[in-house]
């Protein structure tokens, strides 16, 4: 499979502190990999450094071509998004203005009217609500607004932080539902989730973080087998 994402030595540090300690992480075409470790591994920092969200050494090649140097606009513009973690909507603007941000990078009007109707559709409660404020929206609500404005800049692959924190089980259930039929639809995902068991029954592979350093790659079913991985985030 041809590797749509590919991670080499990627570190990065905050002051004197090593959060992400050289790692090697690879994401195939159509691919749905998951990230999963303890509170402070380092998952959510390796995201925004493949993002150019932060600082970093190491080589992020997508599609190939180096992009470690790009500015998270150029990013978006080859095809990638970062849904965030604690989502990160714009507050005070309505539904569909969130949606529209996601497509700053296009000038396809045709298209962006008609990838809103296809959100509408993936997410029905944003269509009733497209006149709200997104400040006003549950947290369920606006992680699918977040999820949709992603979606809006047509990506190739899409990263996922902790999309379940906070939320529900119905509406969890939900998320990943939607995450499930994007990926059916060709979009390559790498999320990263706390809810071990969730992210490795909806993923293909899965890496295991641990203070920084990739400790453990295998299959999701494998992974979900492990010993190991279950005393450790199965809670067995």
């Amino acid at each position: 499979m041809i590797a749509l994402l590919e991670v080499k030595a990627l570190k990065v540090a905050y002051g004197g502190i090593n959060a992400v300690k050289g790692i090697d992480l690879t994401v195939a075409e159509g691919e749905m990999v998951a990230l999963i470790g303890a509170n402070g591994a380092g998952k959510t920092t390796t995201l925004k450094a493949i993002c150019g969200l932060l600082h970093h050494h190491g080589v992020v090649k997508l599609r190939g071509e180096n992009v470690g140097s790009l500015a998270a606009y150029q990013l978006v513009e080859r095809g990638l998004a970062l849904v965030p973690e604690g989502r990160g909507i714009f507050g005070r603007l309505t539904v569909r203005e969130n949606l529209q941000m996601g497509a700053y990078t296009r000038n396809d009007k045709a298209g962006i009217r008609a990838d809103l109707e296809r959100i509408y559709g993936l997410f029905p409660r944003l269509a009733e609500r497209r006149h709200q404020t997104g400040g006003t929206l549950s947290g369920g609500e606006q992680q699918m607004l977040a999820i949709g404005r992603a979606l809006m800049s047509r990506p190739r692959l899409l990263l996922l932080d902790e999309p379940s924190m906070g939320l529900a089980p119905l509406m969890v259930e939900k998320i990943f539902d939607t995450v499930r039929m994007v990926s059916k639809e060709g979009v390559t995902v790498l999320l990263v989730e706390q809810n071990a068991k969730l992210a490795l029954e909806t993923s293909d592979r899965g890496y295991v973080m641990e203070s920084g350093l990739i400790t453990l790659a295998d299959g999701a079913r494998a992974l979900l087998a492990n010993a190991l991985v279950r005393k450790a985030y199965l809670g067995e």
